[in-house]
């Protein structure tokens, strides 16, 4: 399942970087950043795209992998819209709202008892779907590059606030 998500993600991005044709008039950013989650309490590596989609809204789907502690793996897909409520040459701010796939695997090795059966080792893994709300910024560091910030809040059944920093190329 996880992997038919990765690549519906590859797809989506594939398919906005397809959309243009000049470098001046693309509507494509596409990077990368760190993103920690309060729930899920370790540090996630992030990859974002931003579709421009008009002056007051943009498509930002993204994709975080969290590093693995006490046996869990957690993942997230985000689905975003931002609906942007300031901008300039330089700076953009916007709220966020969208819909979250959260995924975690936990890993065991040794005895447990899993719902009332014993093993020696093995792997649960579960998938949640929340919505996401929250506000974030864009920053002109040159013509093509951006530094991003995102606060954001997951609800759903797992809920969590994140907060990352990354960097954004404009194609």
């Amino acid at each position: 399942m996880k992997n038919k998500l990765i690549l519906v993600f590859a797809t989506v991005l594939s398919v906005f970087f397809s959309l243009t044709t000049k470098a001046q008039d693309s509507k494509i950013l596409a990077g990368a950043g760190l993103k920690y989650a309060t729930d899920i309490s370790t540090m996630g590596i992030e990859a974002k795209g931003v579709y421009l989609a008009s002056d007051t809204w943009e498509i930002a789907p993204a994709f975080t992998y969290y590093l693995k502690k006490n046996n869990l793996n957690w993942s997230t897909l985000d689905f975003d819209a931002h609906y942007v409520f300031s901008a300039d040459d330089k700076n953009t701010f916007y709220a966020i709202g969208g819909l979250n796939m959260t995924f975690l695997k936990y890993t065991y090795e040794g005895y447990e008892v899993l719902e009332g059966f014993g093993s020696d080792s093995g792997s649960v893994s579960d998938s949640n779907v929340g919505l996401n709300i929250g506000v974030g910024s864009r920053f002109a560091i040159s013509d093509k590059m951006y530094f991003n910030a995102d606060l954001k809040y997951t609800i759903g059944s797992t809920n969590y606030l994140s907060a990352g920093v990354g960097l954004l190329y404009h194609f």
